[in-house]
């Protein structure tokens, strides 16, 4: 190859690997065909020919992968993109790779991945905040050489089977038992943090770990407002296990200050890497755990994400069975995923670039039935919101110092919910009728739903009035209702009203969705100061 990459990473664990025919860097772990693999071992496992198969998705972990051979580099990406890498040509026309980007004098803000940026909380596919950095996506590799060439190496789209919920339950129990043992052999030695919000994610994660004999190995911790739902649950169930359990308190005078800090400022920057909104919610509370309890390279295991995997996140409309139309597919994901700030005098993103840019993706697939339909909604939801935002929520731990994976993301999980059909994901049934067999203590036995819980159903024709005027409403009360006090942004109500709409480019913005939304618009303007 005739151009250099010249390769730049900030974090300690990324170290050197050399095998025969390549050499590169690597971060993580992952298990391939029964084998554990690290940086330790992976010259002694992982050689040439396993690298140029491209096949990725037979690696099960958490990592990034960046190795060079004679004639190329290749950025590889797990399938959750959980450490990212960014890529891109320098002033001598090499490649620059690095796990990270920082802001800074002369880098161009790119105005189509603004505005993805402020209405999602994240930006799509290669692109970056900058026209001159690109991302490599979850699920995919680039390839460097002369030009860069972007390729998806898994698609969650795939046929479905038919099987009894019981012996999908029996097969999904299996999956648990397996991963949760991997789990508990990796962090045998360590100390765990559970952010414990009582939901049936992390909930899980507890109930697995204290089974396998780590619950002297674990700290739980919640936060809020003092008497909030979640912490009382987080509580009762760390009680019940016997573990090790902190609240913090969270109130608007905290968050006020907070929001003003340079170190806030310097983790959004650190954080973000210009793609990802800052993970607000456990920024104050992991600060304290970690100097109130002295913790040093502690693992922190967040219940991402397995609600969506399961099917949370699928509209009732997506599972009837009928053939779909494009547009009504761009509806579901934009209805989800475009709202964090409303244009106002328009309906939807539809024909704006980024509603066009979104219904170019659909346009990739054909065949529009309701079980393609919803792989399609949840591959499009895995590759930019999960793991742009959700996933990406694990740098506050990093922030700190501190470590961290996300056990119900393992792959397998993935290839499982992968083949389950729509009426036994839709609002999880399946996922939660398992936890019921495996803990039925801790979790009730699930109704299957159906179209009662469709609010868009209920209501009919009257539905999207119905819902502007709750989201109206809505706005107005909560900077004294929300749990978690975070609007206190904003030191007095007056200023949060005033920050309810704003204008861009000539354009009213308005009916902002939750905290995201503000944070996303001083992110945009933080981003700009820097580099202009």
């Amino acid at each position: 190859m005739s151009k250099k990459c010249i390769t730049n990473l900030r974090h300690k664990d990324f170290h050197t690997i050399k095998g025969v025919g390549y050499e590169g860097f690597f971060r993580g772990y992952f298990y391939y065909e029964n084998q554990y693999v690290t940086h330790e071992n992976f010259a002694s496992i992982i050689n040439e020919e396993i690298l140029t198969s491209n096949d990725f998705a037979k690696w099960n972990g958490e990592y990034a992968l960046i190795y060079t051979t004679p004639v190329e580099t290749k950025l590889v990406t797990d399938m959750k993109r959980s450490i990212p890498l960014f890529y891109m040509e320098d002033q001598s026309g090499n490649w620059l790779v690095q796990d990270y980007i920082q802001p800074q004098e002369g880098l161009n803000m790119d105005p189509e991945a603004e505005e993805e940026f402020l209405i999602t909380g994240f930006v799509f596919r290669e692109k970056t905040l900058f026209k001159e950095w690109k991302q490599v996506p979850a699920v995919s590799y680039v390839t460097l050489q002369e030009k860069a060439v972007h390729d998806y190496y898994y698609s969650y789209v795939l046929p479905k089977e038919t099987e009894q919920i019981d012996t999908f339950a029996a097969e999904l129990k299996t999956v648990f038992h397996d991963l949760f043992d991997d789990l508990a052999s990796r962090l045998k030695d360590r100390q765990i943090v559970i952010p414990l919000s009582g939901g049936y994610d992390s909930r899980l994660i507890a109930l697995a770990l204290v089974e396998r004999g780590l619950k002297d190995n674990i700290i739980a911790f919640t936060y809020g407002r003092p008497g909030n739902g979640e912490s009382t649950v987080s509580k009762q169930i760390a009680d019940k296990l016997g573990l090790k359990w902190k609240y913090f308190a969270y109130d608007k005078k905290m968050w006020e200050d907070m929001y003003k800090s340079d170190e806030w400022k310097d983790y959004v920057v650190y954080s973000s890497n210009a793609v990802s909104v800052a993970h607000l919610q456990d920024f104050p509370s992991t600060k304290l755990l970690v100097e109130q309890e002295g913790l040093q390279d502690a693992v922190f295991l967040p219940g991402h994400s397995l609600d969506y995997l399961a099917g949370g996140h699928l509209p009732y409309e997506s599972i009837v069975d009928k053939q779909f139309e494009k547009s009504e597919i761009q509806t579901f994901i934009m209805n989800k995923h475009f709202r964090l700030w409303e244009l106002a005098g328009k309906d939807s993103y539809a024909e704006t670039d980024i509603g066009k840019g979104l219904y170019q993706d659909i346009e990739a697939y054909s065949n529009y039935t309701n079980e393609r339909v919803t792989s399609l909604i949840d591959e499009w939801n895995w590759r930019e919101r999960q793991a742009k935002f959700i996933i990406n929520s694990v740098r506050v731990y990093e922030y700190f110092g501190q470590g961290w994976s996300i056990p119900l993301w393992d792959d397998r999980l993935i290839h499982f919910f992968s083949k389950i059909p729509a009426d036994l994901k839709y609002k999880k049934y399946l996922y939660d009728y398992t936890l019921h067999q495996m803990y039925p203590e801790y979790y009730p036995l699930p109704q299957k739903p159906g179209p009662e819980n469709s609010l868009k159903n209920k209501y009919g024709i009257l539905y999207p009035l119905l819902r502007k005027i709750y989201r109206k409403k809505n706005l107005y009360r909560k900077y004294f209702d929300e749990p978690m006090e975070w609007y206190g942004i904003y030191p007095t109500y007056k200023q949060y009203v005033q920050s309810l709409t704003f204008k861009r480019n000539g354009q009213k913005y308005e009916h902002p969705y939750n905290i995201n939304s503000f944070i996303v618009k001083d992110m945009i303007e933080m981003m700009k100061e820097i580099t202009k």
